[in-house]
């Protein structure tokens, strides 16, 4: 015999409320409390009631929701903009709509999850930024199809423990160093916290084998590569101090994204140095800031929007086969040369 269709009138009778308020919950609209919403949803997933979160603006249409999940709030960094949009444009295109979901770090230290980050309101999880592996643990323990942009400095294809989408950062910083090589520099450093994330250390891998590559000794007193406390690395001073104080300056300095290589750039010029004359610099991400600054910086385009789309494609495909294999996914990016790291004899 046939199992019935799960519909609201089915989980209004099983919960002993009315349709409306069943509809109203469903739908995110005002009405109904917090409390009788969760229940509600939580009610439907057990039913197997799939057509969950928000009608169509045009009407009749159900969509699911996806998430967008990060520590800190996404939308005040020009990094994540160009991203969030596509990846709002193609989930809309696949029928699906994106909620908000921003973190606080006491959240993240007490390994709390909102409600907004369960099973009753969220279909899957794009998460973008880094986390503390227990509070990633935690967000997988919920067993929602999340998809991870970036991931741990020590994570590859054999440890992955969600799919993963990343940009090429290897080969880009890779090139850079080389050009910056050829054009005979030969006291070249390293500036960024290389276990933030899988990102900053691969960036850090293609300059030191590119070094290596063309016979250059990797020297660590060139580099500032330590651990990140307390947002040190986003503090003007702190960056340009650890430039300080090495007893042999370097000529050039590979930085892991633009922020850090901004902030150098105006310690050593606030000191007198000139860029590229005395130091060369190159950062990584081209934000819009990285042609605003002078000397206008090099970079590395990674694509956000291309990787936008293709995190909302992945995290449908998870959601339809959640028992796959999970996958690490590279967008490939292209170096931009300008004239902070522009040869000047």
């Amino acid at each position: 015999m046939a199992m019935k269709a799960v519909t609201q009138s089915r989980i209004a009778e099983a919960l002993g409320v009315s349709r409306n308020t069943v509809s109203r919950a469903l739908n995110n609209d005002v009405g109904v409390s917090e409390e009788m919403r969760k229940k509600i949803r939580d009610t439907a997933i057990e039913m197997g009631y799939h057509k969950l979160v928000v009608m169509d603006e045009k009407g009749g249409i159900y969509k699911q929701n996806i998430a967008l999940a990060c520590i800190g709030n996404a939308l005040i960094d020009s990094y994540w903009n160009t991203f969030i949009v596509a990846l709002d444009k193609r989930l809309r295109s696949l029928n699906y709509n994106l909620t908000l979901c921003f973190l606080d770090e006491e959240e993240e230290e007490a390994l709390k999850i909102p409600d907004t980050l369960s099973p009753s309101y969220v279909a899957g999880i794009v998460f973008i930024g880094v986390c503390t592996r227990d509070f990633a643990k935690k967000l997988m323990g919920l067993h929602i199809p999340t998809v991870f942009i970036d991931t741990f400095w020590d994570v590859d294809i054999n440890n992955l423990f969600s799919d993963t989408l990343m940009i090429d950062n290897y080969h880009a910083v890779y090139d850079i160093t080389t050009r910056l090589i050829g054009d005979g520099h030969k006291r070249i450093g390293f500036l960024g916290d290389i276990y933030t994330c899988k990102s900053y250390y691969e960036r850090w891998k293609g300059y030191r084998d590119a070094l290596i590559d063309h016979n250059r000794a990797y020297e660590e007193k060139y580099c500032a590569i330590g651990k990140n406390i307390d947002g040190t690395y986003t503090d003007e001073e702190y960056i340009y101090k650890q430039f300080r104080n090495m007893d042999m300056k370097p000529t050039a300095m590979v930085c892991c994204n633009d922020r850090y290589a901004i902030q150098f750039m105006m310690g050593l010029k606030a000191e007198g140095y000139e860029v590229p004359g005395d130091v060369a610099v190159s950062g990584f991400d081209n934000l819009k800031e990285a042609t605003y600054c002078y000397p206008a910086l090099t970079t590395v385009e990674g694509n956000r929007s291309q990787l936008g789309s293709r995190a909302a494609e992945q995290i449908v495909k998870r959601i339809h086969a959640p028992k796959e294999q999970y996958e690490l996914i590279r967008v490939q990016t292209t170096p931009i040369y300008r004239d902070s790291t522009k040869r000047t004899s």
